[in-house]
């Protein structure tokens, strides 16, 4: 079967952004997953491990028997709570920024016109890039919701291009947080429903992934707080969790591919009919 070059530059409805984005990963999954794996994957290890050492440490310090106690002990975890988000904000823009490197020289050279030194070049600049984008979608996010759950949704959805602007356009950050409101504004709720989607797919592949540990959790807890207050859990439960953390991060290259693709979508769409409105 012949592979088409899919073109990222145009004019799509939400049928095509989602087919194609699957699309783009089916045919370039092979020197993606050689990027990933040699520069993103031991940080999502790393990520998995404290991800598992976090949730022991609550079970460990939390009687799940005393309530009172309990909301009392779990206090000093929040500051851990805090740190691991960080870190995982930190782990999201290497892979993002990674990823967006290769799709940045994909759209320049076009398919099969460049080798993989070409992105590596771009790795350390563009992850730093999708890390500043990242916190500040992060931080005005938190501020939303903290004011209200409404505008929480709607700055994560107006900024949602953000980190692809960012690392794309590469004109600084002010210009790119103008960008995202003016494009994300023409069609607000079309790109709602792309992130809506792919927070589903992430979600629903994380808790089929899940499933079986969840099922040993929850008789866990009924079991261990009924008797001794204490939960128990086994080792291969701690194993599939830290997995199920590293596949479910992964699977953030699909909405992020839809994002590239509404992204061009958008500034296709805005773009004047004759070149003399301009």
């Amino acid at each position: 079967m012949i592979e088409k070059e899919i073109q990222f530059r145009k004019k799509r409805e939400l049928g095509d952004i989602l087919s194609d984005s699957f699309e783009f990963i089916k045919q370039e999954y092979k020197p993606i997953s050689s990027l990933i794996i040699t520069y993103v994957l031991p940080f999502l290890i790393l990520y998995g491990i404290v991800q598992v050492f976090i949730q022991m440490k609550v079970i460990g310090v939390v009687d799940f028997s005393d309530p009172e106690k309990m909301l009392a002990d779990i206090g000093p975890v929040y500051t851990n709570i805090f740190l691991f988000s960080l870190f995982g904000i930190f782990v999201q823009s290497l892979l993002i920024g990674t990823y967006y490197s290769y799709i940045e020289i994909y759209i320049k050279k076009g398919k099969g016109n460049f080798d993989l030194s070409e992105v590596k070049s771009l790795l350390f600049s563009n992850s730093l890039l999708a890390l500043g984008a990242g916190f500040v979608v992060f931080i005005l996010t938190m501020i939303g919701i903290v004011l209200c759950i409404v505008p929480g949704i709607y700055f994560a959805n107006t900024f949602s291009i953000l980190v692809m602007i960012v690392v794309f356009e590469k004109k600084g950050l002010s210009n790119a947080m103008s960008r995202s409101w003016n494009l994300v504004n023409s069609q607000w709720w079309n790109t709602l429903l792309i992130n809506i989607i792919g927070i589903v797919i992430i979600w629903a592949a994380g808790f089929v992934l899940s499933l079986p540990a969840m099922i040993t959790g929850i008789s866990t807890s009924i079991i261990g707080v009924k008797d001794t207050g204490v939960l128990n859990y086994p080792n291969w439960y701690w194993i599939v969790t830290g997995i199920s953390t590293i596949i479910s991060s992964l699977l953030w290259i699909i909405p992020a591919t839809f994002i590239a693709m509404q992204y061009y979508n958008l500034d296709e769409c805005t773009k004047p009919e004759n070149p003399f409105q301009q």
